[in-house]
C-alpha cells in the first residue's frame, strides 16, 4: 500500500502531491485498487479527475471525512489523502450501490454482487464506507454480510462530513470517477490474503445493567419498563440530558463485549432517547464514562488486538483505521495522539490511511458485524504467506 496525504489547499495542487507521494512509494508496482478520503468542504471533483488521471484503470473508492490520517502528514483537516494497493496475487475489486435511504437492503446487494462479478478468487475481506441515513445502519449491514460468504468480515465506517451534516455539506462517496451521494461503495479483496482487525473503545460501563423492554428504529422508550430517559437521569441526575459524553453500552448475549450507542438531540416523545443506531428489543445496556486517557488506552488496545490476531505465517504490510468524529470532537487538540500511538505500536515501515467517519463498522465477539459509535477500528493487511 502506497500513501499520498497533502492539506495544501488547493485542491489540483494537493492531488498532485498525493500522487507523486504515491508513484514513488510504489516504485514501478502497478497499482489496482485505491482509496480516496477528502473533507466534504473542497472541489471535489479536480481531485477524484486527477487520481483517475494518472490511474485510470484502479478500482477506486472512498468517501468523504470527518478527518484524515496517514503515516505520512498525520492527523489532518481538510486535506486529501490516497491509498494505492499493488498485488500480484490478490484480486481487489469495487462496487457501488445506490439509493441507500430508499432501499438499503438493494444498495447492499447492488455494491457486493458487481465486486463480486469481477473476481473468480474466493473474497475475503470487505472494506465499506456508506451513506449513514436516518434510519437503523445495521439493516444495510445485514444485508452486505448476507451477500457474502459467511467468513468474510465487513469493516469500514461512514462516509462524513467534516462538520455537522448540512446541505451545502452532505458525506459524499467516490466510485471510480464518480462523486455520489446516498450510496454505499466497497472495496471486496479475493485471494491469498492475510488481514486482522481490532476493535476498542476506551469507555468503560459504569453502574447498573438494564434491559431495553420497548424500542422503536432508533428510539428506545423503555428500559426495565421504566422512561429510558430516567436510566440515564438515574446517574446523571434529574433534567440533566444525554450528551456523547456517556454513550450507552449494548450487550448481546452471555458476553462482556459491547458496542456503544450515543444519544441524539431529537423529538423523540417524552422520556425516550433517540440513538445513532438501532438497540434490538431485550438487549442489555449500561451506562459509560471515560477520561481522555482511558480513550487513548482504547486506540491502543485496538491496534493490538489487530497485531496479536495477524496470521503468524505472514507479516502485515499496510494499516487501515477507522475512528470516530466525536472521538475527534471529544479529543480537540490531542485528535493526533491517535495516529500517534497507533504508528508507535506498528512501527514505522507499515503505511498507515484512515479516516474520522460517522460511525464505525466492524463485527462484534458473536461474529455479527455492527455499527459501532465513539469506537476505533485497525486493520492490518498483507499477502499471505
Amino acid at each position: 500500500m502506497a500513501v499520498g496525504h497533502s492539506d495544501d489547499i488547493d485542491p489540483e495542487d494537493a492531488v498532485a502531491a498525493v500522487l507523486e507521494q504515491c508513484d514513488r512509494s510504489l516504485d514501478g508496482a502497478r497499482a489496482t485498487a485505491g482509496l480516496l478520503f477528502s473533507t466534504s468542504d473542497t472541489d471535489l471533483a479536480p481531485i477524484v479527475a486527477g487520481v483517475r488521471r494518472a490511474y485510470p484503470d484502479i478500482e477506486l473508492v472512498g468517501s468523504t471525512s470527518a478527518g484524515e490520517m496517514s503515516s505520512v502528514l498525520g492527523f489532518q483537516e481538510d486535506s486529501v489523502m490516497l491509498a494505492l494497493f499493488a498485488s500480484d496475487s490478490v484480486d481487489i475489486t469495487a462496487g457501488v450501490g445506490l439509493g441507500v435511504s430508499d432501499s438499503s437492503e438493494a444498495a447492499a446487494r447492488q455494491a457486493i454482487e458487481e465486486a463480486l462479478s469481477k473476481t473468480d478468487k474466493p473474497p475475503c475481506l470487505c472494506i465499506v464506507m456508506p451513506c449513514i441515513t436516518a434510519d437503523d445502519p445495521s439493516i444495510l449491514l445485514r444485508e452486505l454480510q448476507r451477500s457474502l460468504p459467511e467468513c468474510v468480515p465487513v469493516l469500514g465506517g461512514g462516509s462524513a462530513p467534516r462538520t455537522a451534516p448540512n446541505e451545502a455539506l452532505r458525506a459524499r462517496q467516490f466510485y471510480n470517477h464518480r462523486i455520489l451521494e446516498d450510496a454505499v461503495s466497497v472495496l471486496l479483496f479475493s485471494g491469498p490474503l492475510s488481514y486482522s482487525f481490532g476493535v476498542d473503545t476506551g469507555w468503560r460501563p459504569v453502574g447498573s445493567r438494564g434491559r431495553v423492554t420497548e424500542v422503536s428504529g432508533t428510539t428506545i422508550h423503555r428500559i426495565d419498563g421504566e422512561p429510558a430517559l430516567a436510566f440515564y437521569q438515574r446517574y446523571l441526575g434529574p433534567d440533566v440530558k444525554p450528551t456523547p459524553a456517556n454513550p450507552l453500552a449494548v450487550f448481546e448475549g452471555d458476553t462482556d463485549d459491547f458496542y456503544l450507542r450515543v444519544p441524539l438531540p431529537s423529538d423523540a416523545p417524552a422520556g425516550s432517547v433517540r440513538l445513532s443506531g438501532g438497540v434490538p428489543e431485550d438487549a442489555t445496556v449500561q451506562l459509560t464514562v471515560a477520561v481522555t486517557d482511558e480513550i487513548f488506552a482504547g486506540t491502543r488496545s485496538a491496534v493490538q488486538k489487530a497485531m496479536k490476531g495477524f496470521p503468524v505465517a505472514s507479516s502485515p504490510e499496510a494499516a487501515l483505521v477507522f475512528s470516530c468524529a466525536i472521538r475527534k470532537l471529544v479529543l480537540g487538540t490531542r485528535t493526533g495522539a491517535e495516529l500517534d500511538i497507533a504508528r508507535g505500536e506498528l512501527g514505522e515501515a507499515i503505511p498507515i490511511c484512515g479516516m474520522y467517519c460517522f460511525g464505525e463498522i466492524a463485527p462484534i465477539a458473536t461474529g455479527a458485524t455492527r455499527f459501532h459509535n465513539e469506537t476505533i477500528v485497525a486493520v492490518l493487511l498483507g499477502e499471505a504467506g
